[in-house]
C-alpha cells in the first residue's frame, strides 16, 4: 500500500526542500532528525512560503522543522484496514486527500499513503470478487491513477452491489423486491439492502447519508458491512437501526464534522401476516394495499426516531401491523419527494402518495418508473437534484 517513502533531513533550508519537491512528483515529505522522525513538510506550504512577497528572502534558509504541517494523519503500518479507512473517512475536507503517514512499532518513518490508493482499495471490497478486481486494478492503473477514475469506478461498483430487480426470482420465495435507484453524481449518498430472512420473510432497508461524493460513499460502504453483520437482529427494525446507530456512532465520534444518516427499515411476513417497520430521521414509507388504497406506515410518535449518528445508544423501537397478500411496501429518500418545480415548489410527499393510488391495476415493475417519471415532469424533465432511491416490497409474487 506505500506510494513513497521521501524525507528530508529536518534542518534542511526551505531552498533546498522546494528543490526536493521541484524534482519528484510528491505533494508531501516526512522530516527527520536521524532516525527520529519529527513531522510532514508540504509542498503546498513551502510554495506559498517561498512565494509571498519577500517570503524568498525571509525564509529561504530556515529550516524545514519551523514550517511543518499541523496534525498529519499518522497509522501504525500495522494498522487493521478498516481502522485506516474509518480514519481517513474521519478526517475534514481540507485535508481528506493528505498523504497518510506511516510509522512502526517504534514510531520510526516508513512511508506515504496515497489517498486515492485507499479508494481504489474500497472499490475492491466491494466488489469480493477477484477476476472484478483485478480488472478494476488494471484499468485504473491503464489511466494512471487517476482520482477522477477511481471515483468512476466506484459509481460503478455501487451500482453492482445493489441488490438487483429480479434478484430474488426464486418460486419459493412469498415476497418481490423492485427498485429504481438514480444517483445524482459520481457517486451517491443513497443505499438501500435487500435482507432475506426466510421463504415468508424479507427486510429493505433504505439510508440516505448526509453530503455527496466519496466521504458519503465510504459511509454507504460501511453501512452495507455493518447491516450484513446485524443479520442477526434483521426481523426487529428497532433492534436494527438501535445496532447501526451504535456502529456508525463508533466511527463517527472520530471526527469534528457533522455527519447523519437517515434510515427506514421494513420487514414483511406473509407466515405472520405483520409488516415491521422503524425509521431514523427519514421520510415515512407508505403501504400499497392489495385493493390500491395508500396508507402511510406506522411512523407516529416514538416509532419516528432521530438520524443515526446523532445521538448514541438511542433505543430505535419497531411499529408493528397487519398484512395482508398483495400489499406492497414503499420506500424513498428525500431525492425524490424534493423535486422541485421551475417556480420552487416541492413535488412533496403529498403528490407521491396520490401518484401511488392513482391507478390501483398498475404492477410494481411498472409502478416505481412511474412515480421517478411524475417527479421528474413535475421538476420540468431535467436531472434531479439530489440522488433518488425508491425501493418496493410485496407480500407474495
Amino acid at each position: 500500500m506505500l506510494g513513497h517513502s521521501e524525507w528530508i533531513a529536518a534542518d534542511a533550508p526551505l531552498e533546498a526542500v522546494h528543490r526536493r519537491f521541484a524534482d519528484n512528483s510528491t505533494d508531501f515529505m516526512a522530516v527527520c532528525e536521524g532516525p527520529r522522525l519529527l513531522g510532514v513538510c508540504a509542498r503546498r506550504q513551502i510554495a506559498m512560503q517561498l512565494g509571498a512577497r519577500f517570503g524568498f528572502a525571509l525564509f529561504a534558509q530556515s529550516p524545514v522543522r519551523e514550517h511543518m504541517m499541523a496534525d498529519p494523519l499518522c497509522l501504525n503500518e500495522f494498522a487493521p484496514l478498516n481502522e485506516v479507512l474509518e480514519s481517513v473517512a474521519a478526517r475534514s475536507n481540507a485535508n481528506f486527500y493528505d498523504d497518510v503517514l506511516v510509522v512502526d512499532a517504534s514510531g520510526q518513518f516508513v512511508g506515504f499513503i496515497f489517498v486515492h490508493e485507499l479508494v481504489r482499495l474500497q472499490t475492491e471490497m466491494l466488489l469480493g470478487n477477484i477476476d472484478e478486481l483485478e480488472r478494476s486494478r488494471l484499468e485504473i492503473a491503464e489511466k494512471n491513477r487517476i482520482l477522477e477514475e477511481d471515483v468512476l469506478m466506484a459509481r460503478e461498483v455501487q451500482l453492482a452491489m445493489l441488490p438487483q430487480n429480479g434478484a430474488a426470482a426464486d418460486p419459493s420465495l412469498r415476497w418481490a423486491f423492485r427498485s429504481e435507484y438514480r444517483p445524482s453524481g459520481g457517486v451517491s449518498g443513497d443505499f438501500f439492502q435487500l435482507i432475506r430472512i426466510s421463504d415468508e420473510s424479507a427486510g429493505v432497508l433504505v439510508c440516505d447519508v448526509m453530503g455527496h461524493g466519496v466521504r458519503s460513499a465510504l459511509v454507504t460502504a460501511m453501512l452495507r458491512a455493518f447491516s450484513e453483520d446485524l443479520r442477526s437482529t434483521a426481523s426487529d427494525p428497532g433492534a436494527l437501526l438501535t445496532r447501526l446507530n451504535q456502529c456508525l456512532m463508533g466511527v463517527l465520534r472520530q471526527t469534528a464534522n457533522m455527519l447523519f444518516v437517515t434510515a427506514a427499515y421494513a420487514v414483511v411476513d406473509i407466515g405472520k401476516g405483520t409488516l415491521a417497520y422503524g425509521q431514523a430521521g427519514h421520510p415515512t414509507g407508505f403501504l400499497r394495499l392489495a385493493s390500491g388504497r395508500v396508507e402511510a406506515l406506522p411512523a407516529e410518535g416514538d416509532v419516528a426516531g432521530p438520524a443515526l449518528g446523532l445521538i448514541p445508544d438511542y433505543p430505535f423501537v419497531t411499529g408493528v401491523r397487519s398484512l395482508g397478500l398483495g400489499d406492497t411496501v414503499i420506500l424513498f429518500t428525500d431525492g425524490l419527494t424534493e423535486a422541485r418545480s421551475a417556480a420552487g415548489e416541492e413535488w412533496g410527499q403529498d403528490r407521491l402518495a396520490e401518484e401511488i393510488a392513482r391507478d390501483p391495476s398498475v404492477e410494481n415493475r411498472d409502478l416505481l418508473p412511474r412515480l421517478v417519471e411524475a417527479a421528474s415532469r413535475f421538476a420540468g424533465g431535467g436531472a434531479f437534484e439530489d440522488d433518488v432511491c425508491l425501493v418496493a416490497l410485496t407480500a407474495g409474487p
